[in-house]
């Protein structure tokens, strides 16, 4: 059965993410919601949805829970790195933290957003995957979409041009969330 939103947040609660367990197939996390007013350390995410369907799966209190392959690949570093961090142990991303499909919900919500990312212990802009270069893609398996990479070799030299044209830096809500 699919993961379904218990009930509507009210504009004092916020929902978070707590990663379960990660590994390179399957992302659990368990949701919480909690009065703004005494909510634990979390981590903001800012992203991009992009346009591909929702076909990955992660699961919400052990229920399957689709998202979109950025949004995946985020979740997949973001978890790893709350499970190493000891700053916060929860995440906030607006496609899941907010039930998009309630329409009261969501509206609610996006007004809060100015202050849900100010109350972040910190927030986290994913750009996505690196690119890989040519020699080392052309071994990859064109049927099957990358959704993690391991890179001891990134330099930032190298990749500035690459990082500085991705499609988040035209989205409108940068700067709302940079000056946040």
């Amino acid at each position: 059965m699919a993961f379904a939103y218990d009930s509507s947040l009210a504009s004092y609660e916020l929902r978070l993410l707590q990663p379960l367990a990660v590994n390179d197939r399957v992302l659990r996390f368990e949701t919480r919601r909690v009065p703004r007013a005494s909510k634990p350390p979390y981590t903001a995410i800012s992203y991009t949805w992009g346009n591909e369907d929702a076909l990955e799966v992660i699961y919400l209190d052990n229920r399957p829970f689709r998202v979109r392959p950025n949004l995946w690949s985020c979740l997949y570093y973001m978890a790893h790195a709350a499970r190493n961090n000891g700053a916060w142990d929860y995440l906030w991303v607006d496609a899941i933290c907010i039930n998009q499909t309630n329409d009261a919900e969501r509206s609610s919500q996006v007004r809060l957003m100015d202050q849900t990312y100010r109350d972040a212990v910190c927030v986290s802009v994913w750009l996505g995957l690196v690119t890989l270069p040519e020699h080392i893609r052309s071994y990859l398996p064109t049927q099957i979409p990358t959704r993690t990479v391991e890179s001891d070799g990134f330099n930032w030299a190298e990749s500035i041009v690459d990082l500085s044209n991705r499609p988040y830096w035209s989205r409108v809500w940068v700067i709302q969330e940079f000056l946040l």
